[in-house]
Parts: structure tokens; sequence; C-alpha cells
């Protein structure tokens, strides 16, 4: 009820006492959706705060205000140093009258959604702060002036429908007759009504929480915090609480859709993982497969691209895939080679679901906390808490592709942008740099934790990787740039990926076949 009709008569009058006479020496914005117009009486300065947002509108008196020194901007220099004549309120009307010296009148109206401050001189609409509620600029100053049937005949015309003949009260009064008198008598509540009526004109105001929100209202209700018998410090405490208020319950909101969001997130990532492990589980892996060759060698001719064989793990045949340019036994001993991969891949998999169901169970605790929070100290206690724990459980989105051949590890950018990351953030410059020549695609560093030799099979592998990772990828056989890094730079002016070699080799290698 803070911009109802029967609490702006209340507000208006004790306005009247402070700024009667007053003049008007300053009208500045500094921030949207807000004015502060300033008066000085025999020395004395007071602001009125117009806070006009479609969300929250509200008027409050302040006694001093640090204006901004920069983003701040003057309006209205024309009414300055007219002096205050009259404070009120429009008849039955959610709006204040200010009126000035030389027939100027300041309007703040505080029409639910559509609040806006209008200058009048006379009865023609002069300026408005607002622009862009185009109705506002028809409004004469007469508009706002509004006629009530309020007599026992008009209520009996409606079968005591109060909403329609008192339609100044507004939701949180009609909510409170509601509980009241619905059930009574017309006579009953027409007596009824007329007490409510005579009790708010009473200076007596309360603030709480009314229907699950900040309210400021002219009867005492069960969640009243705070009685007022002033209408001024009874909104400027409101302010401060709906500030208070509604802001901690976004921050609140806010904070339990984001854990929900990750929550549903890390569930999808935990389905995704398992069903890569299962799959994993169930296929062929390399060790088996080798195992297979191993105990074949005797029946795989040279030169073959694929051999059908006995599997002794399962009972039944396989068809395993070959290189045909390499021996049986070397085809083994890259199955062998990959194994190692395919194990140390399994335990990454099973470590990362072990963060994730943990995480889970984090963000499950975090939420029953929040949701049961009832101040921003408790939430922010909590948060803090919290994040930490949150963060050591959460499983690591890999920046780049990742491969490792016995012990090295391998990473492959995945766009232009993620190779320049790459090869200038993550990659040391004693490191090996990879790149398919002459044409667009990854970038591959192998990472370097000695000064050992890198043995031969490694430096390939990753040649094998560049190439398949590029437009020649369906080539048989790829010319891949092979240096290290410390060669590598990008100059001002450069796209994304696009980089200058100063030294290189070049390796002829056939493209990785996943």
């Amino acid at each position: 009820m803070h911009n109802n009709y029967h609490f702006l008569k209340h507000l208006a009058s004790e306005l009247k006492e402070i700024l009667l006479g007053a003049q008007l020496f300053t009208c500045f914005s500094q921030e949207k959706d807000e004015l502060l117009v300033g008066f000085e009486v025999n020395g004395i300065e007071n602001f009125l705060k117009c806070t006009l947002k479609p969300e929250f509108s509200c008027i409050t008196l302040l006694k001093e205000f640090a204006r901004a020194k920069r983003n701040t901007v003057n309006i209205w220099e024309d009414i300055y140093d007219n002096r205050v004549l009259d404070i009120a309120v429009f008849e039955n009307e959610r709006a204040l009258k200010i009126t000035l010296e030389n027939h100027y009148t300041l309007v703040i109206k505080l029409f639910g959604n559509r609040p806006n401050l209008l200058l009048f001189h006379k009865e023609k609409l002069v300026s408005i702060f607002n622009n862009s509620l185009i109705s506002d600029r028809e409004l004469l100053l007469s508009d706002f002036e509004k006629t009530m049937d309020l007599s026992f005949e008009n209520f009996l015309r409606h079968e005591g429908n109060y909403r329609k003949v008192f339609f100044t009260f507004g939701k949180n009064a009609f909510h409170y007759l509601d509980s009241s008198i619905l059930n009574l008598g017309l006579e009953e509540k027409w007596s009824y009504i007329q007490n409510f009526i005579e009790k708010m004109q009473t200076p007596n105001f309360f603030v709480g929480r009314y229907n699950e929100l900040p309210s400021l209202t002219l009867f005492e209700h069960q969640n009243t915090e705070k009685h007022f018998e002033s209408a001024n410090e009874a909104i400027n405490f409101f302010y401060s609480y709906h500030q208070k208020e509604f802001s901690f319950a976004n921050a609140k909101a806010s904070t339990l859709h984001q854990l929900e969001k990750e929550k549903q997130k890390t569930e999808s990532y935990l389905a995704n993982t398992e069903s890569k492990l299962v799959a994993m589980k169930n296929g062929h892996s390399k060790e088996h497969l080798a195992n297979i060759l191993m105990a074949n060698l005797h029946v795989i001719e040279d030169g073959q691209s694929e051999v059908e064989l006995f599997n002794f793990y399962t009972e039944s045949n396989i068809n395993i895939k070959l290189k045909k340019d390499i021996s049986p036994q070397k085809n083994a001993e890259n199955y062998y080679r990959k194994s190692k991969n395919e194990r140390l891949e399994l335990e990454s998999i099973e470590k990362n679901i072990e963060k994730a169901y943990s995480k889970i169970v984090e963000l499950e605790l975090q939420i029953e906390n929040i949701k049961g929070c009832d101040s921003f100290k408790e939430l922010k206690s909590i948060l803090k808490t919290n994040t930490k724990k949150i963060d050591e459980n959460i499983p690591d989105k890999k920046l780049f592709k990742e491969y490792l051949i016995d012990g090295t590890l391998i990473l492959v950018g995945k766009n232009s942008k993620n190779n320049d990351l790459l090869t200038l953030k993550h990659a040391q410059k004693e490191d090996y740099w990879l790149h398919a020549r002459d044409c667009p695609g990854s970038h591959v560093i192998i990472k370097r934790t000695s000064k050992e030799t890198m043995p031969n099979h490694v430096i390939e592998f990753a040649a094998s990787l560049a190439a398949y990772y590029s437009k020649r990828k369906n080539e048989q056989v790829v010319p891949v740039i092979f240096t290290q890094k410390k060669y590598v730079r990008k100059t001002k002016g450069l796209p994304d990926g696009q980089v200058i070699v100063d030294k290189e080799s070049t390796i002829m290698i056939e493209p990785y076949r996943p």
C-alpha cells in the first residue's frame, strides 16, 4: 500500500509540512528510472527521491544526498527557484501533485508498472521524465482527478462488491477484507468497511511481509515487523526493507536456479559417461584383440587389411582390422600399445563418474540448505562453505582432445581459437608442435617431461593425429610439419589459428584411424 491513495494522503500531508515555501533548486538523474528533486528552505536542503521503475516505484524524502561527480543529468532547469505552494494527493488517485509558483505543477504518477514524473504549466503538459510511456504525452492535469460514489446505496447496487465501490483500497486491503468479511451480510460488511476506512485515517503504518511480499500497510497483521506513526519515516524504512528483502529473494532464486541447472548438467554428464563406460567394457578391448592376434600369428598372412579369427573370450569369430604394410606381429604390438591408453581412459572415466556422483550429492545438499535460509548473511555463509567443496568435485571439461601413448601426453586443438590457446598459452618452448602441411587443421602438441629423445613411434602417432584432424584426413599419406614450440610464433594481425614456423621438418604419415 506504499503507493495507495490512502497512504499517499498521509505522506502528502507530511511533505507539505516540511516543504511548503521551499525553493526548488535542482532536479537531476544519475540512474535510470530515478529522479532527485532538491528543495531548500531557511538554509535546510531536502531531496525528494522518485524511484520510478516498472517493477518498483516509491517516493522518499532524504535530508542529504551525495550527487555523483559524473554521469548525472540536470533537467527542467526552467522551473528552478520556484517555491512550493502546495503538496497534495489527487482525489482517489495514486499520484501526488507539487504546486509551484508561476503555475507549474510536478505530478508524481505511481500507476502500477507505469510510474512517471510529469511537468505541467497550468493545464498543459510541458515535459515527462520517462518518454517511453507514450500514452502519458496525452495527459491533462484534470485527468488525474477521480470521483467516487461511496454511498451505501451504491454499495447495495453492487450487491456488496466492495472491490468495485472502494477501488482505491488496493490488493493488500482487499485481501485483508476478504479474510474478514467475505461471509457477512451487506449491512455488516458496510459497517466493517466504514470502521476500516476510519482506522486508515489515523497515522499508523506497518512494515513487514504480507502475502509473502515486503509491504507497507495501514493495518496491522501477523507478519508486521515495524510500526510507525510517521508516513515519511515509514516509507523511508520500507524502501530499505524492500530493497533488502527483494534483493535477497532474487539472489536466493537466482542461486537455486543456477544450482538446479548445474545439477541437471552434471546428471546429463554422468549418464553419458556411464553409457560410454558400459560401451567400452562391453566392446572388444585392444588387449584382447592383441592376444587373439598373437595366438594366431601362424594363420595370418602379410598384407592383409582385415582377418577373421576365433575369439576365445566369447567363443565366436571376430573380424580384426590390420595395417597391411606391417607384419602381423607388429599389428599385435600396436594393439598392445593402444591397450595401455585404453586402460588409462577407463580409469579416468571411472574417476570422473565418482566425482560426478559426489558433486550431485553436494549440489542436492546445498540446494536444500539454501531453500531453508532466511537472510543474506545465511545465504552467503552457505555459499562460502560449499563453493570450494563443489569445485573440488567438478569433472574437468577438457580444453583439448587428449591422447596418452607410453606415458606421453598429446594434446590436439579443437578449432582455430582453441589452436591459439593450445600453442600460445599451454605449450612450453621445448614441447613438440605438429600440423598438417598446407591445409587447415588442428595444432598438435607433444608434452615433454624430460630432455630425453622422444621415441619415433610417439612422434609418428602425433603426426598421424595431425593428419587425421586436418582437411587432408581422407588422403592415403599426408605431409605433417614437425618442430619444437620455440620455433612457432604469431604476429599481430594473423587470423585465429594461423602461425609462423621458423624451423621445421616434414613427416610423411598415414592419418590416424580410430
